[in-house]
C-alpha cells in the first residue's frame, strides 16, 4: 500500500477517523482518510470505539500543540503569553526528537519500511519485542509531556513517571529500560543545548477536534508522522501518536462551552 503524506499547513483540512479494534489503552491502529495508521495515546482516557467514525482537522505539529495547550490550559497561557514562543516550540522539538530516535524507521518499521507491517493485535501488545516495547516507552514519554503545560527545562526529568518500573516481568522491565534511556538522553542533550538547533527527521501533523467538554464529538487530538523531512516519501510508514502527543484515545478535554 502506498501512503501519501499529508501536507503541513496552517489552515485546517477535514479528514475522517474511524476506530478499528477497541484493542488498547495506549497504542493501536485507526483508519484516517481511508488509510490505516498506528496511534499512541498521549492524554488519558478510554480508546475509541470500533467502527465509530468522527471528523477532525489537520494542522502542523506546532500549530496543533499550540491549540491543544491554549484550550486545555487557557488561563495559564493567557496569563503568560511568552509560553507561546518559549514552551510550545521547545516541547514540540523534544517530542520530535524522541519520536525520531526511539521509533527508528530503519530498524522498526518492517521489511518494506512501513510500520503497518507490525502486528496490530492487542493480544501482541504484551510481547517482549523491539517494536511494541519502543512504542509503549515512547507513548509513556509523550503522555507525560502532555501534562507539563509550562515545562521548558528538560535537564531535570524527575517529574516524568515511569509506567513500567517495578512491575516485575521482562516486558515491563524492557519498556522501563527504554523509557529511562529516553529520560537520560533528553536531559543530557538539553543541558548541552542540543534542542536549540534540532531539526526533525520526519514530517509531523496533528488531528484536532474543538468542542465543549461534554460534547459527544469532543475526541482526543492526534499526531501523525507523515514522512521523511523535508520532502515526504511515498510509501513511508505513517504513525499516529494519540495526543498529546498521534489518532489516539478518546478523551473529554476541559474546554469552555
Amino acid at each position: 500500500m502506498v501512503i501519501v503524506a499529508l501536507a503541513a499547513t496552517a489552515s485546517a483540512d477535514t479528514v475522517t477517523v474511524t476506530g478499528l479494534d477497541n484493542d488498547g489503552n495506549a497504542i493501536g491502529q485507526y483508519v484516517i482518510g481511508g488509510q490505516t495508521y498506528w496511534w499512541l495515546c498521549i492524554e488519558p482516557g478510554p480508546p475509541a470505539l470500533s467502527n465509530q467514525t468522527i471528523t477532525a482537522q489537520t494542522y502542523s505539529f506546532q500549530d496543533g500543540w499550540d491549540k491543544q495547550n491554549t484550550e486545555r490550559y487557557y488561563n495559564i497561557y493567557q496569563t503568560d503569553p511568552t509560553l507561546y514562543t518559549d514552551v510550545i516550540p521547545k516541547q514540540v522539538t523534544v517530542m520530535e526528537y524522541v519520536l525520531d530516535t526511539y521509533l527508528p524507521w530503519s530498524t522498526l518499521a518492517g521489511a518494506s519500511g512501513r510500520f503497518l507491517e507490525q502486528d496490530p493485535s492487542f493480544t501482541s501488545f504484551n510481547n517482549n519485542d523491539a517494536f511494541h516495547n519502543a512504542m509503549f516507552a515512547v507513548q509513556n514519554f509523550l503522555s507525560e509531556t502532555e501534562g507539563k503545560a509550562v515545562k521548558s527545562d528538560f535537564t531535570n526529568m524527575s517529574d516524568y513517571m515511569d509506567y513500567y518500573m517495578g512491575l516485575g516481568d521482562a516486558t515491563d522491565d524492557a519498556r522501563s529500560s527504554i523509557f529511562q534511556s529516553i529520560l537520560s538522553d533528553v536531559a543530557s542533550k538539553d543541558a548541552a543545548g542540543f534542542f536549540n538547533t534540532y531539526t526533525a527527521q520526519h514530517d509531523y501533523f496533528t488531528l484536532n477536534t474543538f468542542y465543549a467538554e461534554n460534547d459527544p464529538n469532543n475526541w482526543q487530538d492526534g499526531l501523525v508522522i507523515g514522512g521523511f523531512a523535508p520532502v515526504p516519501e511515498p510509501g513511508g510508514a505513517l504513525l499516529i501518536g494519540c495526543f498529546g502527543m498521534a489518532w489516539m484515545l478518546r478523551r473529554r478535554r476541559s474546554v469552555a462551552a
